[in-house]
């Protein structure tokens, strides 16, 4: 599993008064947050209803119920993982960690204990009853003589094994509980639960998480059951008003930075000025702060570079932001060269995407020499933080780009984090893609070998004639090259690698995409 690094600050803290997620110690209602520790880099965003939803569909389907109240403001923190992982932030404490699973090719939920006590609370009155009629699921009752044990962190071991719920399967996530329903660990089962009941000793549950038992919360109200046609729908920016409010100072102060550094550039840089626009929201806060640092100031232009690859919605958005701000506009496409290079070498990979020069470097670099070469160049302002990747957080905020010629680039927005630039767009209510509401987390090539299986799989929902295409391309593609079991090699996204890591190497024995050192032996 990758190592967490760290890229940036951790700037995520709680208001207990306010019960929002805060950018900085203090609240706007003037309460001193709590720190809450994530995982590195700590690029927290906030969980769309999109999010909210698959964490309680998951939820459900292990564990018998919601983990996430109605109207509960939620933060999400991508964490380093084979594919895509994202710790749970809700009432200032990690609640759990939703991943997808590449072998299971489905989210799994892996509870903490807080999160584990929101759905077993020994309040709740039906507790009993749920348990009884297996309304509750994946949990496991120890006797009280193994409770101390069990919460100092021993694995469960069968004979201090009170009852289960049926049907666990070995390498389900579960929830161990005593006999009055208190949650004391959270983790994966070794045994199935038939194997739990028949088995006289061995190792039931490896713990993840262990603790003594707390006095229980009140339970949460998940609200009614209505049809989502029934319900009231609110928009992000009005349903997270409360959480701008909270952080009203902390985006001014950001802003104001933000606006000076464009102002500064502006001033100091002699060439026309740009701002780059992808349909991303990044690029969609530095746009709006280049319109309002330039406002008596400066003119400049906005830039387009379409790959190819882009999104319908994407192309869509870029031409309603070039109405809304209503500057000069100057594009370029790459049209059908990324299919043209993909008959030549095949699909691209995560350490050799050969598209990223003929699809993006070198049309931007068409761009800007036909427009501003003559002129001198130009200085494109450019939605990069340093929290999306190291190379981005080594950048300097001002510097002259090695593969783009005539250009200068500056990062308004360099040191901000994702809920930065999420609140400041709910502040201003500015206009942005339509696919972040759809479970994408970043906005570019729609077949990125970058993106992770979970997004890929996402992309079968939400744009299944795309990814019916590119799925052909892939299978006729590995069938030529005799690529054994072809189907496992795109079905688990092995194109993605040139070079396979560990964790996909062994993915790819497992599957019969590349032989074991036994198969190999005569």
């Amino acid at each position: 599993m990758a190592k967490p690094v760290f890229l940036g600050k951790l700037v995520l803290h709680w208001c207990g008064s306010c019960n929002v997620p805060v950018l900085g110690e203090k609240c706007a209602c003037g309460a001193t947050t709590k720190f809450v520790n994530v995982t590195p880099p700590g690029d927290i965003r906030p969980a769309f209803p999109y999010d909210i939803a698959r964490i309680n569909d998951v939820s459900i389907r292990q564990f018998g119920k919601k983990l996430i109240a109605d109207d509960e403001f939620v933060v999400y923190n991508k964490a380093p993982y084979e594919d895509r992982m994202e710790e749970i932030i809700c009432g200032g404490t990690v609640i759990g960690t939703i991943r997808f699973e590449i072998e299971k090719r489905q989210w799994v939920l892996l509870l903490r204990l807080e999160g584990a006590r929101r759905i077993f609370n020994p309040k709740i009155k039906t507790i009993a009853e749920d348990i009884e009629n297996n309304v509750l699921k994946s949990w496991i009752m120890i006797n009280e003589g193994a409770v101390p044990f069990i919460a100092e962190g021993t694995s469960v071991l069968v004979p201090g094994i009170l009852k289960t719920a049926p049907d666990i399967k070995p390498e389900d996530e579960v929830v161990v509980i005593t006999p009055n329903f208190e949650v004391v660990a959270a983790g994966r089962a070794k045994m199935s639960s038939e194997e739990m009941k028949n088995s006289g000793r061995g190792k039931a549950v490896k713990n993840r998480w262990s603790g003594l038992p707390v006095e229980s919360e009140p339970p949460l109200d998940f609200g009614k059951d209505e049809k989502e046609s029934e319900k009231q729908e609110k928009s992000m920016a009005e349903s997270w008003n409360k959480v701008v409010a909270a952080n009203t100072e902390i985006l001014n102060q950001v802003e104001t930075d933000s606006i000076l550094f464009i102002r500064n550039a502006a001033a100091n840089v002699n060439k026309k000025i740009t701002c780059s626009y992808s349909g991303g929201k990044d690029s969609l806060v530095t746009l709006h702060m280049t319109q309002k640092a330039s406002e008596g100031t400066f003119d400049y232009d906005i830039l387009f570079s379409d790959t190819g690859l882009e999104f319908e919605e994407t192309i869509q958005n870029v031409a309603e932001i070039v109405q809304i701000y209503q500057k000069p506009f100057k594009e370029i496409s790459a049209g059908n060269i990324f299919w043209d290079g993909f008959e030549i070498n095949g699909p691209p990979h995560v350490d050799n995407r050969w598209c990223t020069q003929s699809c993006k470097l070198t049309p931007i670099t068409t761009l800007i020499e036909s427009n501003y070469l003559e002129s001198g160049g130009c200085l494109t302002f450019i939605g990069q933080r340093q929290y999306e990747s190291l190379a981005r957080a080594r950048s300097q905020r001002i510097w002259k780009s090695p593969s783009v010629r005539g250009q200068v680039g500056a990062a308004p927005i360099q040191e901000w984090t994702a809920l930065h630039v999420w609140l400041y767009i709910f502040k201003h209510n500015l206009h942005y893609n339509p696919l972040y509401e759809k479970g994408l987390d970043r906005i570019g090539c729609w077949l990125c070998p970058a993106a992770s299986l979970a997004d890929f799989e996402n992309l079968r929902n939400t744009h299944p004639d795309a990814m019916k295409m590119w799925d052909e391309k892939l299978l006729t593609y590995a069938m030529a090259e005799k690529i054994p079991n072809a189907e496992n090699w795109v079905r688990y996204g092995l194109w993605r690698f040139e070079k396979y890591t560990p964790a996909m190497e062994k993915l790819a024995k497992e599957k019969g995409v590349i032989e074991s050192n036994a198969e190999k032996q005569p």
